[in-house]
């Protein structure tokens, strides 16, 4: 992960940020933001204040930005912890200005302008009446003007060009004011889509947005894979899990894993219909997934393995070294950001430097 940290500060001159929302996309984010750091990261992007409050505890000489919409109720607990907030509209504009005030302090903010997600982002028309607006305009203390592409993962869109347009006559609205527009794939469209600071997430953890059109540049950094439990011999005729969905045609040897849909094993692995079928790896060797997934367990068909030896407490892969997570999420018909983010969390997270 230090090394993809190091990849986007090698493309570009702006300021590398990582995102650590949803507890780092689901891998931990204290000792993510840790590795981080001492790869000379400083700036840090969560989702919810109770994330950017957690994180603060932590690391002290930090900018710590928090994505979600101001809620008025939250805004002392964003002063107390020096938490910078995005602004989305005027009406979060005022409710800052108020609670900045009321705590007699000039904090800085960022201002999130619309131009063309239409998730969370304040339209043209606002941006135009608080740069017109004198007495909100001297209140606000703007650190970072920021917007965010629809579809960085896709190099060939013309949508990418519409909004950097957009962004860029914004961008003049607001002189002298750091600009941010990149997310991961972002990053990767030319330097003429960097400014002042990157914000990648999940390039960080092992994904390249372009993979499906680029060669991959950054590294996988996440292997999902649990202990064998069980390896038994499975006659034919034999049905595995429940519903009796898959019934073996020949004598073979089964392994049973300790994981299941509770941990973040998709309960779609196992479908009779699919092509290519879902798989695993054990020692190396790709095996298929066989009956339904349990909530705890999954089973295995170690046949490909022909008769290599395997013990129990042997560890099975679901993606990581063997099996791009990009593979298995194509073949679920999802994302590797979906699949990172259920792991479970009883799911042992270990860390290796």
């Amino acid at each position: 992960m230090r090394d993809n940290f190091g990849r986007y500060c090698a493309a570009t001159s702006a300021r590398v940020a990582a995102v650590v929302k949803a507890d780092a996309y689901g891998l931990g984010m204290i000792p993510v933001a840790d590795a981080l750091y001492k790869a000379g990261c400083r700036t840090f992007f969560v989702a919810f204040t109770a994330e950017g409050a957690s994180l603060r505890e932590h690391l002290r000489d930090v900018d710590i930005y928090v994505l979600s919409p101001l809620v008025a109720t939250e805004s002392q607990v964003l002063l107390n912890y020096g938490l910078i907030p995005c602004l989305y509209d005027l009406q979060g504009v005022d409710a800052w200005l108020i609670a900045a005030r009321e705590a007699n302090m000039t904090m800085p903010v960022a201002l999130h302008v619309e131009t063309g997600i239409n998730r969370l982002g304040m339209p043209e028309t606002e941006v135009r009446a608080l740069c017109n607006d004198q007495r909100r305009r001297r209140g606000l203390h703007v650190a970072m003007l920021m917007s965010h592409l629809a579809c960085a993962d896709d190099p060939g869109a013309a949508h990418n060009a519409r909004q950097l347009r957009r962004f860029e006559q914004m961008r003049r609205l607001f002189p002298g004011v750091p600009c941010s527009l990149s997310n991961s794939g972002g990053v990767f469209l030319g330097r003429n889509y960097h400014f002042d600071m990157v914000r990648p997430g999940i390039g960080l953890y092992g994904h390249d947005p372009h993979y499906r059109v680029t060669a991959p540049r950054v590294k996988p950094v996440v292997r999902f894979e649990a202990p064998l439990a069980q390896i038994k011999r499975l006659p034919a005729g034999e049905a595995v899990g429940y519903g009796a969905t898959y019934v073996s045609r020949e004598d073979k040897q089964i392994g049973v894993v300790l994981a299941g849909y509770a941990d973040g094993i998709d309960r779609r692995a196992f479908d009779p219909q699919s092509w290519p079928p879902q798989q695993a790896a054990v020692s190396g060797v790709r095996v298929r997934v066989i009956g339904r997934i349990s909530m705890d367990i999954t089973t295995v068909d170690l046949s490909a393995l022909h008769g290599r030896q395997v013990r129990v407490g042997d560890t099975v892969e679901f993606f990581g070294q063997v099996i791009a997570v990009e593979e298995i999420a194509e073949q679920l018909g999802t994302i590797p950001y979906e699949l990172f983010t259920r792991i479970g969390s009883r799911v042992v997270r270990a860390y290796e430097e």
